[in-house]
């Protein structure tokens, strides 16, 4: 499967933050740092542990084994839509890495080309349940905590709150087919539209941080995930710092597109 993954739309080809069914990115088109192409995440020439490019992801994955539950905190950035449009997603997430399926919740920005910046939460069983967006306010400066559990008999737990405002969405799905639990997932990402497969922007977020981040309840230092920038076109869009105490990490913009 040496290709991206493609599951962004788009209505009419501009983003609403009220459209319901938007479908993020499954899993990211993986490069490993130096490679002449494209690889797949769990390959043999793209190890776990390692740095790799991916079109549509920045942040870590750990695809090595089997993962019953993926969990971090961050705090939404606040994006300048003065320095480009675009669209950015910060999420948790088991599968997607290593095939086309994914369970995740997280939160949204869109910043229009002329306009304020939108922000919304939601969950995606992906391609069963395309991004089902909750109707809970979310603003830049809230801190949210998300994690993603899989229960048993093809469920999954979608857990994310905003704990500055008080607010906690918490549900159980039934996963889609095909998942298998082989990755976990802490991003950010920015989508490709389908059918032009045209990426967005990513809009400018500065610095942002993922902390108490965790992989079958464990340190997600010790499943050996794999550093995320993401890149296009020779051009790196954002870079992911290094893990601190195995839980923290930094996310830093470094150009629109």
């Amino acid at each position: 499967m040496n290709r991206p993954f493609h599951r962004s739309m788009r209505v009419s080809g501009i983003a609403s933050a009220a459209v319901a069914g938007l479908a993020l990115a499954a899993g990211p088109a993986f490069a490993a740092a130096g490679a002449a192409g494209p690889m797949v995440p769990g390959s043999a020439t793209a190890p776990a542990d390692t740095v790799v490019t991916s079109k549509t992801w920045f942040g870590y994955a750990a695809y090595s084994g089997t993962y019953t539950s993926v969990e971090s905190t961050w705090v939404q950035p606040a994006v300048d839509c003065s320095k480009g449009g675009g669209e950015a997603t910060f999420w948790v997430g088991l599968d997607g890495a290593t095939n086309g399926v994914v369970q995740q919740t997280g939160t949204r920005v869109f910043c229009p080309l002329v306009g304020q910046p939108s922000y919304s939460a939601w969950w995606e069983t992906f391609p069963s349940n395309i991004m089902q967006q909750y109707t809970d306010t979310v603003r830049p400066g809230d801190t949210f905590t998300a994690k993603v559990t899989f229960v048993g008999d093809d469920e999954y737990d979608l857990y994310l709150a905003d704990t500055t405002q008080g607010w906690t969405e918490d549900r159980v799905e039934k996963g889609a087919s095909g998942a298998a639990n082989t990755s976990a997932e802490i991003v950010g990402e920015t989508p490709q539209v389908i059918p032009d497969y045209v990426f967005y922007n990513l809009p400018y977020f500065g610095t942002m941080n993922f902390t108490d981040s965790k992989v079958n309840g464990l340190p997600l230092a010790d499943s050996n995930p794999s550093v995320l920038n993401l890149g296009r076109f020779g051009h790196t869009l954002a870079t992911t710092g290094s893990l601190s105490n195995g839980t923290d990490f930094t996310e830093t913009w470094l150009s629109n597109s």
